[in-house]
């Protein structure tokens, strides 16, 4: 029988023992470091000094144990499998929360090691698989309530936001957000997925208060925030598209932070979502009553019910622009970061800081072993008849006060808001 197959046979025992030992290493920060020296980064090598580690403190398991364990934790973390959450103290340095879930009426946050990595991908979800992938990660995790979350961070130093980054989706947030993250200065956190476990929490819990909910945004934006590797001076935060519904949420928790929003001709983002719909527009993606919107994915219907999605993500961006906000068109960038988007968020760039952000204009934001390629006209000579009358129907006098909007003063356009 091979080990894969052997893992599944995991003994009691062995189980308990493991999961005793683990206990202690979340106490104990000096066995941790030793756990998840650089030198046992591969799983064979982690087993080996594992298992001489426990052996040496009295616990008895195998490798076979520790297998099962990382793939049952694994499982459990992506909600394939229930599992019962078990709380542990607050976690040391290093460590950011990656998932949040719902037990018993309280919302958890479960959290992995990042040590000094900086978050480089174009979305939080790709370094928090590149961390998964350490054995350390498959195995160890603190589990934190997120009400005790506001007292632990009055003792842990991280940054407020710069600034808060929306967007109607598929319009360029991706490629502001890797720019932003070109800078060693700067912390950028795109579309994280405990910010958003925050911001569906009423849905999971209706009676969730307004305050509770604030107290909580605070408390995961600040987590993520921490200054990790020393250098960090800024921070920003890329929100996901549908995040924009929630502004009242955002600018009671953070009132004085700058925000934009993002937004391109709505005949290109519905091309867009037509090839590859994001969550927001998938049956299951998001919860049903979010936008309020009845789905429809029949023939000749999609292009109908995107549009009307854009359209209550577009909506936030007029209602509240002048508590803060500032409108920018997908076809402004990339000069818009340096000539409204920093200034914007009262941010000055050197030459240095300038040829570095430049330098990640090069490659495709979301995929950056790729060089960028304009897509614009292509995507307007795709665009299907529906398409075009889908987003006149929705968007089209929408997206026009979008324009009207961005074209004037901010004097000026807060009377054109009311």
């Amino acid at each position: 029988m091979g080990a894969t197959d052997q893992a599944g046979d995991a003994s009691d025992g062995g189980a308990a023992a493991l999961d005793a030992f683990c206990a202690l290493a979340v106490e104990d920060l000096a066995l941790q470091a030793e756990v998840r020296r650089p030198d046992c980064a591969d799983e064979t090598t982690f087993l080996t000094r594992l298992l001489e580690l426990a052996r040496e403190r009295g616990f008895a398991f195998t490798a076979d144990d520790v297998r099962h364990a990382m793939r049952e934790r694994a499982l459990a973390l992506e909600g394939v499998v229930a599992a019962a959450v078990k709380e542990t103290k607050s976690p040391p340095d290093g460590w950011l929360p990656i998932r949040a879930s719902w037990q018993s009426g309280e919302l958890y946050a479960h959290w992995a090691y990042f040590g000094a990595r900086r978050l480089r991908d174009p979305f939080f979800e790709g370094d928090v698989r590149w961390c998964l992938g350490q054995p350390f990660n498959r195995l160890f995790r603190y589990v934190t309530a997120v009400d005790k979350l506001a007292a632990w961070l009055d003792t842990r130093p991280h940054l407020q936001p710069s600034g808060f980054i929306f967007h109607m989706s598929r319009c360029g947030s991706t490629l502001v957000s890797q720019m932003l993250a070109a800078l060693d200065s700067n912390i950028v956190v795109s579309e994280a997925s405990p910010i958003d476990g925050v911001v569906q929490a009423y849905l999971a819990n209706p009676d969730l208060g307004g305050e509770r909910q604030r107290r909580w945004l605070r408390s995961i934006v600040g987590a993520l925030g921490q200054q990790r590797c020393g250098d960090e001076r800024r921070y920003f935060i890329k929100l996901d598209c549908w995040h924009s519904v929630a502004l009242p949420l955002f600018r009671r928790a953070f009132p004085a932070v700058p925000w934009i929003f993002l937004y391109r001709d709505p005949v290109e983002v519905i091309v867009s979502q037509l090839r590859m719909p994001g969550a927001q527009m998938l049956p299951h993606g998001i919860g049903p009553n979010f936008h309020a919107i009845e789905r429809s994915y029949g023939p000749g219907t999609a292009e109908d019910y995107f549009a009307q999605v854009l359209r209550k993500i577009c909506e936030p961006a007029v209602a509240h622009l002048g508590e803060g906000g500032l409108l920018v068109n997908y076809r402004e960038l990339p000069e818009a970061v340096f000539s409204t988007i920093l200034p914007h968020f009262g941010v000055a760039s050197g030459a240095a800081d300038r040829a570095a952000m430049m330098a990640a204009t090069r490659f495709d934001a979301k995929v950056p072993g790729f060089d960028f390629a304009p897509d614009s006209a292509a995507k307007q000579r795709a665009a299907s008849p529906a398409a075009r009358a889908a987003a006149e129907r929705w968007l089209g006098g929408l997206y026009g006060r979008l324009e009207a909007l961005r074209a004037v003063p901010g004097a000026k356009r807060q009377s054109m808001i009311h």
